[in-house]
Formats: structure tokens, C-alpha cells, sequence
């Protein structure tokens, strides 16, 4: 999925072309060689898979921008041979939210092919079916094959195999009544049997580009199946289960060469900074080696204080994680009753729940 080309860029939303790409036209360019096709005829083809991947990525930022509206913000967009890809930086976890989320992508080419209909029918244009798949030269063949293009990709999408869009919409509904791991086991097990039909009816068929998404499709289930459940295991730890009292302490008043030679001598890469054992902030190695270099050794590490937030002891660390994440924080201060604990460093929920995941809506 990585290592792609960039194509353009729609409010921060960077669109690539995966390299990948590149050997669809190229293998329609050799089938029609091969079949003696002409040049105009091969450029009709590969005209064609161009209208149909600018709808996938109409598509594609229908999920993106409804995303947005959610407080969920998308990496980038990415074209691969099998259809587009949208890197969100999370699924949320309310289903209603994930629902609109998937089905915005359909209803996008359902508006396309709308609007290409209405077209065609002021135009006074009254036989729909000719030229379906035949010459784009005229607007008319333009117009008609936009309309079955997107009735078919809308209807495509529509399949219940998570983790294409039908299958997001059917775990999203079984989410309503039943734990979102459990929607999610359904709904894998329903996508994988479709995807086995998938690759055997491709394979029957000789219809390798469904063939191949089947073999998507099953990996794609069961990764993301995967991941919902270790998420959910996850969610059981707590902050208080990671709070460190080991971080050396020091006062604001203390100079920034001591505490340098502190940090350096036990090889630790922060400090906290309690006053009248209250803790204060945190002070880092790289702040330290800054003031080093400017020539402040003397100075005090007061000044250098980064103040972080506070969080319950029995909040989800996962949940806290993905608010540093968010929020590119590195230690929260732990409390109880209001009373402080310790300090939670970003670095030690990291190793216990693994890096923040992206979640890739089709």
C-alpha cells in the first residue's frame, strides 16, 4: 500500500496512484494487441478504466469527507488495480457513525450516475442501452456508460463482504444490538465465504481482477477481525496499571547541567519536575541538550517545564493513547481521587498496547 504516486491533493487529503496501477492498462493494451484489436479501440478501453477509477475516487472522498465531518481525518487516498483505498486514522466505534461513514462511497456514485441519467434525459436522449460499453468518443456514450458504470459499482459495494463497504454496513448494523467484536466475527465470517465465491467463480470465469479481490478481501476480513478483537482485549487495561515512579525527580530550581548528568548517568531520556512534591512537568533529554548547546547549563530547568494533562487511573489506556496520538503528547500525569499518582509516558503504552492503527475503507 505504500510508495505510491502522487496525483493531486483535495483539502490535505493526498491522492496517490499505487505503482501496481500501471499493469492494468498496460495488460488491456496486450490483450488487445493480442486479439488484433486497434489502436483506437485499445484507447476506448483504457478510456473507459480511466472514467471508472476518477468515480472511484469521487468514492473514495465521499468517505473521506464525511469522515471529516466526524472528527476523523484521512491520510491520503490510494488508486491500486482491484480499486481505491481511503486511510482513515480510525474507524469510530459508534455504529451509526460507521454506517454513514460507508455508505456515503455508494451514494457518491449512485449521485453520479443520477445526474449522467438526467443528462441524458433533457438531452431527449431515449435509448439508454445502446453503446453501453462500445465507443466513449460521443457524449452520449460518455453520459451512458458513467450511468451503468456507477449503477454497477454502487450495487458492487453494496456486496455484504466486509471489509468492502456492504460488509462495513452490515457489521455497523449488527453493531446496533450486539458487542462490536462479535458484529465484527459475523460479519468477517459472511465476507471470507463471499470472498471464496469470489475467487472461484473468477477463476471458473476466467475473470482474474475478481478473483484477486476475493484473495483482498479474505486477507483484508480476517486482518481487520484481527485487530478489533486484540483492540477489545486491550481495552481492558488501565492507566494505573502503567504509572512509573521511577522517573528521576527534581526540583524547578535545579540547573540544567545536573540534570543533564542525572539523566545521562542511568541512561533515561525524562525527568519530572515536583515542587514541594507536587509534580510540575516534564523535562527531556533533547530540551536539556538544547540548553546545553546554547550555553545555559546554569540556567534553572523550571523554565524548560513542559506541563502535561491529567487523567483518571481508571480511564482505558488505549483510549488515552490514542488521545496522545492525537494530540502528539508524550506523558500524562495519573490521578486518583485527585490526588496525583505518577506519570504515564506515551512511549510505555506503546509497548504494552502496540502503535495506533490506520483503518483502510475500500
Amino acid at each position: 500500500m505504500r510508495g505510491g504516486i502522487p496525483l493531486f491533493r483535495f483539502r490535505g487529503i493526498q491522492v496517490f496512484l499505487h505503482w501496481t496501477f500501471l499493469l492494468l492498462p498496460a495488460y488491456i493494451a496486450l490483450t488487445g494487441v493480442s486479439e488484433g484489436s486497434s489502436w483506437p479501440v485499445i484507447a476506448s478501453d483504457i478510456g473507459q478504466i480511466l472514467i471508472v477509477f476518477a468515480c472511484v475516487v469521487l468514492h473514495e472522498f465521499g468517505h473521506a469527507l464525511t469522515a471529516a465531518r466526524f472528527g476523523v481525518a484521512t491520510r491520503d487516498i490510494t488508486l491500486l488495480p482491484i480499486g481505491g483505498v481511503a486511510s482513515l486514522e480510525r474507524m469510530p466505534e459508534e455504529p451509526r457513525q460507521e454506517f454513514w461513514i460507508t455508505v456515503a462511497g455508494p451514494m457518491v456514485n449512485l449521485l453520479i450516475a443520477g445526474i449522467a441519467f438526467l443528462v441524458l434525459a433533457v438531452m431527449g436522449l431515449a435509448q439508454l442501452t445502446t453503446e453501453l460499453f462500445g465507443d466513449i468518443s460521443s457524449w452520449t456514450g460518455v453520459l451512458t456508460f458513467l450511468v451503468v458504470a456507477n449503477i454497477s459499482l454502487f450495487l458492487f459495494n453494496l456486496i455484504p463482504a466486509f471489509p468492502m463497504d456492504g460488509g462495513r454496513i452490515l457489521r455497523s448494523a449488527l453493531g446496533m444490538w450486539l458487542p462490536r467484536p462479535r458484529a465484527t466475527r459475523i460479519a468477517t465470517v459472511i465476507g471470507r465465504i463471499l470472498a471464496v465465491g469470489f475467487v472461484g467463480y473468477g477463476l471458473y470465469s476466467g475473470a482474474a481482477i475478481l478473483a484477486i479481490i476475493g484473495v483482498f478481501i479474505f486477507m483484508a476480513a480476517g486482518s481487520e477481525a484481527r485487530i478489533v478483537q486484540q483492540k477489545a482485549d486491550r481495552q481492558s487495561l488501565r492507566v494505573g496499571q502503567l504509572v512509573r515512579n521511577d522517573l528521576i525527580r527534581m526540583e524547578p530550581t535545579a540547573t540544567v547541567q545536573d540534570a543533564w548528568n542525572a539523566l545521562t548517568l542511568i541512561d533515561q531520556h525524562t525527568l519530572a519536575v515536583t515542587d514541594q512534591g507536587l509534580f510540575r512537568g516534564l523535562v527531556g533529554r533533547e530540551e536539556l541538550r538544547s540548553a546545553l548547546q546554547r550555553g545555559e547549563g546554569v540556567s534553572m530547568i523550571g523554565p524548560l517545564t513542559r506541563h502535561v494533562p491529567s487523567v483518571a487511573v481508571e480511564e482505558s489506556a488505549l483510549t488515552v493513547l490514542e488521545r496522545m496520538v492525537q494530540e502528539q503528547l508524550h506523558a500524562v500525569m495519573a490521578s486518583s481521587n485527585g490526588a496525583q499518582v505518577g506519570v504515564v509516558l506515551r512511549r510505555d503504552l506503546e509497548k504494552a498496547l502496540g502503535p495506533i492503527g490506520t483503518s483502510r475503507t475500500a
